[in-house]
């Protein structure tokens, strides 16, 4: 273990934290709870005792326990005004046992059945887990405790793969036994620290320009670079957070399974236990040998011996470690304790100063003066915001009265939200009720501070006085790279490949693919291994006085692959572009060497488009689900038996008021908040990487949960496109969804303008076409733009039009005749409520195109079709229905090429 490290956190944050409280916390429920809930806590003492040689729960964790369970369980009581027998009748009637239990899917709905792990065998695996960690003779006592907590926050979930889907609550069936165990930990460590007494608290933390730092990017590295940054930076500002606090205390963005998280916690805590205890490895104990087998994984222990069966699980790691993965922020809960968050804000600057100085010591120029304004120029670009709020005034979570006053005085009282948890306080189901039922209504308190606290800009004066930068035009040119003039900000941009690779100790340097790389996929793909080879050994000569390049993930090995994609093109050739691009001097054998290569390409017909894909998508009302405006009702959350006994005993006003909280939205917990994250990072992290990467020869640039941005070859991107909102769909439920833009642009276009435009494009979708939809730019060579949009169930449509152009059914004049029609009819807006010229363009649309005698298939094809588009299209905007016929009809032409 890292002990320096440790103390500098502690001297970071100052305080202590109490990690044999917190692994009790963790423990004090057994995650086979349901299957015996009367005997759960002395089973939950049995495995505590284990570790800890200790059954006593403390009051801080009953505590944590009822807020945690508060915040959760919408589980409410009927007005029994005092009657005892009635209270044991209701609560006998509402009791769920394993043989009636289930377990629902909060976004779906959809229900599982219950899965139990073995007792006897987490029993044998903590008497192991304890023996062998407390071979650490070198540990202290709190450090071992710290060790076992990580390695059950980490493990639970694979240790027993059911966890996900046994309920904290058989009553309340709609969260995990983990979830629940997790955030109980997350509470207590906030309600004592640093052996005092403390109030829970939210942070909410932010950094940013995104968009912006993001698009201003000349080449393809430069935007993974801009993506990738922040979200290594945000990490990099969680991490000394959750090493002194733990990461059960990150409520967003969900931190298990993340591939930085991982890294760091095999890098600093179980590498160490590996190397110690290699018996791991032989050990009777399935999960253990399995877990050693992961540690070798995630530390890179085999990642020399090419022959290992790990390396493939080396090399996903490392493609997924590459993926900007974390949002620009992130809620945490601390002890109420101002200095922790200032100290968040000094790291965060911190690691832009550390950053400073590896760009410096990239460029290889001896100057002081030149690292300083690096640095300024960055720490003056990255702003940082965040707020603090207490979960009311007390210790003990009671303090629930306070938290509507505020919420009253600063949100309203006038809405279902407000009105649902008040209604929830005034039933509530345990003893009494806490600030766990408020959860909902102090996270939209933060979110409102927080955008008051953005309302007020940092200003700091940055004096400039020579030529700006190139790239991004805001600060001054710091340094000439490549014929570029960049600033401080840009160079960091620029150099944070190199940076990160020997940060992240990568076997392989991190670059991408060029646009013009992008355009040449397809044609690649149908060549032949005889005519790539014979274009290889052509191109050697030309090869060795070149920058290597590299192809997508998914053609590596291919061999054409380290080859650019330029080089398929004739017009690369031209001696004056190479040299003016490459400084390549040139002799006779060079000059006949270009030649030889240019007439292969034209007799093997060589010619790729020059056209390639940028799609960007995003899901649609992403605040509002944080916001949970889409959670399902609480009926729908909570077991049949439990909604029947409350009815039952329930009468008059109070029944209705209890039909009321049952037919409200459920409000957002911890539990909803960190399963939203979960299912985004999946998404992310193993979904949309596949899905761009191995099925559509595609480059991921980034995924940040919900939002996805990746080049593509124009013959995949429209399927890919399409395939990724029914998987965002899948897993989030019916109500989810995401609306995409779809850039084809030509490969030589900028791409700081070309990322600007399919930005547009994608807002186009959520604004123009109503969200759940896409929208497809076509972006010509001569700067000719063709847009149109729709909804989703267009795609099927839209993409049997594209085969129809290109098998050459439909005329590719077709599309011009017609648009030369429509530009001459329809010049005002009051024209298109005009029945007498939709009809008129229906005639002339059917007549161009049918100039040849149709087949009949093809006349029930423009029946059932594309006389549909030109309705669908006709009120709304007639352009959108010309510019899918032209946008159809270019993408065509572009797959003609190969």
């Amino acid at each position: 273990m890292d002990k320096d490290n440790n103390k500098n956190n502690e001297q970071i944050f100052k305080g202590q934290v109490d990690w044999k409280l917190k692994l009790k916390a963790i423990l004090h429920d057994p995650p086979y709870k349901a299957e015996d809930i009367e005997k759960h806590k002395e089973q939950a003492y049995e495995l505590i005792n284990i570790l800890v040689t200790d059954n006593k729960i403390d009051e801080e964790i009953n505590t944590a326990d009822r807020i945690a369970s508060a915040q959760s369980r919408i589980i409410v009581k009927p007005d029994l005004k005092g009657d005892q027998k009635k209270k044991t009748q209701f609560e006998k009637s509402n009791r769920v046992v394993l043989e009636e239990a289930k377990f629902i899917d909060i976004f779906t709905g959809n229900e599982y059945k219950v899965e139990l792990p073995d007792s006897q065998k987490l029993k044998t695996l903590f008497k192991t887990l304890s023996q062998k960690i407390n071979e650490f003779n070198d540990l202290e006592y709190q450090e071992k405790l710290k060790l076992i907590f990580l390695f059950l926050w980490r493990f639970y979930p694979e240790i027993f793969k059911g966890i996900g889907k046994s309920p904290a609550d058989t009553r309340a069936p709609n969260h995990s036994i983990y979830d629940h165990l997790v955030q109980t930990s997350a509470i207590t460590s906030a309600l004592k620290y640093n052996n005092q007494n403390t109030v829970p608290s939210f942070l909410l933390f932010t950094i940013g320009p995104i968009q912006s730092f993001i698009s201003k990017s000349r080449k393809t590295s430069d935007l993974w670079a801009g993506s990738y940054m922040l979200s290594y930076l945000i990490w990099k500002t969680m991490e000394p957070l959750v090493d002194h606090f733990g990461p059960d205390i990150i409520i967003f963005p969900n931190l298990l399974n993340q591939p930085l998280v991982d890294k760091y916690l095999f890098d600093k805590y179980f590498k160490n236990l590996v190397a110690k205890n290699e018996n791991f490895k032989d050990s009777d104990n399935q999960i253990f040998k399995e877990w050693y087998e992961k540690c070798e994984i995630l530390t890179g222990t085999d990642k020399e011996n090419k022959e290992s069966k790990k390396q493939k699980e080396i090399i996903e790691l490392e493609e997924k470690l590459t993926i900007a993965n974390f949002p620009n922020r992130f809620l945490a809960i601390i002890p109420y304790d101002i200095s922790i968050s200032i100290k968040c804000e000094e790291i965060f600057k911190n690691q832009l100063i550390n950053l400073a100085e590896k760009v410096y010591s990239k460029i290889g120029i001896q100057s002081k003066q030149l690292k300083e304004k690096i640095k300024n120029q960055l720490l003056s670009y990255f702003q940082v915001y965040w707020v603090v709020m207490p979960w009311g005034k007390d210790n003990k979570g009671k303090d629930v009265k306070s938290v509507l006053n505020d919420y009253e005085k600063i949100v309203s009282s006038d809405n279902e939200l407000y009105q649902t948890v008040k209604e929830i306080i005034n039933h509530p189901y345990y003893s009494s009720a806490n600030v766990g039922s408020a959860y909902s209504l102090l996270l939209e308190l933060t979110e409102k501070l927080l955008g008051s606290r953005k309302s007020v800009r940092d200003f700091i004066q940055s004096e400039q006085r020579g030529i700006k930068c190139n790239l991004c035009g805001e600060f001054d040119a710091l340094h000439t790279l490549s014929n570029e003039k960049l600033c401080g900000v840009c160079l960091t941009k620029r150099f944070f490949p190199k940076v990160i690779q020997e940060e992240l100790g990568l076997s392989e340097e991190i670059r991408f693919p060029s646009t013009s790389e992008m355009a040449t996929i397809e044609t690649k793909l149908t060549l032949n291994d005889d005519v790539k080879q014979e274009l290889r050994d052509k191109f050697y000569n030309l090869r060795n006085k070149l920058l290597s390049s590299i192809s997508v993930p998914k053609l590596k090995g291919d061999k054409l692959y380290d080859i650019d994609g330029q080089f398929l093109m004739e017009e690369t050739y031209a001696q004056q572009y190479l040299e003016r691009e490459y400084g390549i001097n040139f002799n006779d054998k060079l000059i006949e060497n270009l030649e030889e290569i240019e007439n292969f390409l034209k007799e093997n017909n060589i010619n790729p488009t020059r056209y390639y894909a940028i799609l960007h998508m995003d899901g649609d009302n992403m605040g509002k689900w944080l916001k949970g405006e889409f959670n399902p009702k609480i009926k729908d959350t909570i077991h049949d038996k439990v909604i029947n006994a409350l009815l039952n005993f329930s009468q008059g006003e109070d029944k209705q008021k209890i039909q009321k909280i049952l037919c409200s939205k459920h409000p957002v917990s911890p539990s909803i908040h960190q399963a939203f994250s979960r299912r985004l990072s999946t998404f992310s992290l193993n979904i949309v990487r596949k899905i761009v990467e191995e099925k559509h020869y595609g480059k991921l640039v980034y995924s940040g949960g919900d939002d996805v941005l990746a080049f593509l070859p124009v013959g995949k991107a429209l399927n890919c496109a399409y395939e990724l909102q029914k998987e965002f769909k899948n897993l989030l439920g019916n109500k989810a969804s995401m609306s995409a833009g779809i850039l084809f642009v030509h490969h030589k276009y900028p791409l700081y303008l070309a990322l600007k435009r399919v930005e547009q494009a994608e807002k186009d979708a959520k604004k123009i076409y109503q969200r759940n939809s896409f929208c497809v730019v076509f972006l010509t060579h001569s700067g000719t733009e063709r847009k149109f949009g729709s909804n989703w169930d267009l795609m099927d449509d839209f993409l049997d039009l594209i085969c129809k152009f290109k098998n050459e059914e439909i005329s590719s004049n077709f599309p011009y005749q017609f648009l030369e029609i429509v530009e001459k009819l329809y010049t005002t807006d009051s024209e298109k409520n005009s029945n007498s010229l939709q009809e008129v363009l229906r005639i002339e649309l059917k007549r161009l195109f049918f100039r040849k005698e149709g087949s009949n298939e093809l006349r029930n094809y423009f029946e059932n079709k594309i006389l549909n588009f030109f309705d669908k299209f006709y009120i709304s905007n007639i352009m959108d229905f010309c510019n899918l016929l032209i946008i159809a009809r270019k993408i065509a032409q572009e797959l003609k090429s190969f």
